[in-house]
């Protein structure tokens, strides 16, 4: 590429196409290249007459008609929607994850005998008791509060992690459906 540059540089202004070095192959030069948004000039085969300059013609220019500007409006709007179900679909899964943490922050409090009269320990106990009290009682040990409270809970932590990641996924599906429609629906640059 560097190469090609190079050469096109060192072309004065009106010489023809420059050989690249692979056999069938010319790079034209910046004098040959057309502007944008016109089509570039066709060359005169290899040993036929030209008569005067080659002049450019212009493609023709074709507006795109209000079928393709509510095509693009409708693929920007899925594509908007999709971006947005995918977020919160990460919330979810967010959430979650922080509940688990909490429940998890709960157990290892109680498992080290933290001191349940403190401010702290009170609230993340009551915390962990909201999100996982309908678990508390699923399994008893003879003799291990301490044991049950950990086993329960910790069941609790692996239903909101696998219930979170469930609902994200669903979720984040929606609005992956929404990014698709929006790349199948968008107009394609005519430029």
């Amino acid at each position: 590429m560097r190469l090609r540059r190079r050469r096109e540089a060192e072309a004065p202004a009106g010489e023809g196409p420059i050989e690249t070095g692979r056999p069938g192959t010319t790079t034209m030069t910046g004098a040959e290249r057309a502007p944008v948004g016109q089509a570039p000039a066709a060359r005169p085969r290899e040993g036929a007459a030209t008569e005067g300059p080659a002049r450019a013609e212009p493609a023709p220019v074709r507006r795109r008609g209000i079928g393709w500007r509510t095509r693009d409006a409708a693929g920007a709007t899925a594509g908007a929607i999709g971006s947005g179900v995918i977020a919160l679909a990460r919330l979810v899964m967010l959430v979650a994850t922080l509940i688990a943490v909490l429940i998890v922050l709960a157990i290892v409090l109680r498992d080290v005998d933290a001191n349940a009269s403190n401010t702290i320990v009170k609230g993340i106990h009551d915390g962990a008791n909201f999100f996982a009290g309908a678990f508390t009682g699923l399994i008893t040990f003879s003799g291990h509060p301490k044991r049950a409270i950990t086993v329960d809970w910790g069941i609790a932590v692996l239903a909101y992690l696998l219930v979170g990641a469930i609902v994200s996924r669903l979720i984040a599906g929606v609005g992956r459906g929404g990014l698709r429609f929006e790349r199948r629906h968008r107009a394609i640059p005519t430029h």
